[in-house]
């Protein structure tokens, strides 16, 4: 499953807004920044790798990754690790974005199970 936030409509978005890497971060876990629908609701997180772009100080990730921890946003299989992988970026020169820090999840989560069925089905009747 794949998220991405902060998403934007206007491509001149004139105001930079303020996110700080725990906002990205737990914005990247709710359902609503998930390009998949449905399938998050029920089960559990095998893995999660955020992608981080832009000035961000590393000490601001472990405090962010606490934080998730602390508050229990994330619910991962009981059988193995309950780990946030965390890859930081520069900015890129030739993307104009008016944000300041900006986030990518990938994650494998039993939920996707579910919209495997609805395909398999799918296909069964053909």
């Amino acid at each position: 499953m794949t998220g991405y936030t902060p998403l934007s409509l206007d491509q001149k978005l004139t105001s930079i807004r303020k996110t700080t890497v725990l906002d990205v971060m737990r914005r990247l876990l709710q359902t609503k920044n998930i390009m998949v629908t449905g399938a998050v609701k029920k089960g559990a997180y095998m893995s999660i790798l955020n992608v981080i772009q832009g000035d961000v100080d590393p000490t601001q990730v472990h405090k962010s990754l606490q934080r998730i921890r602390e508050r229990k946003l994330a619910n991962f299989i009981p059988w193995g690790p309950a780990s946030i992988q965390v890859a930081l970026s520069k900015k890129s020169p030739y993307i104009d974005s008016g944000h300041k820090v900006s986030g990518l999840m990938l994650a494998n989560h039993t939920g996707i199970r579910s919209i495997f069925k609805v395909l398999y089905d799918q296909e069964k009747k053909f």
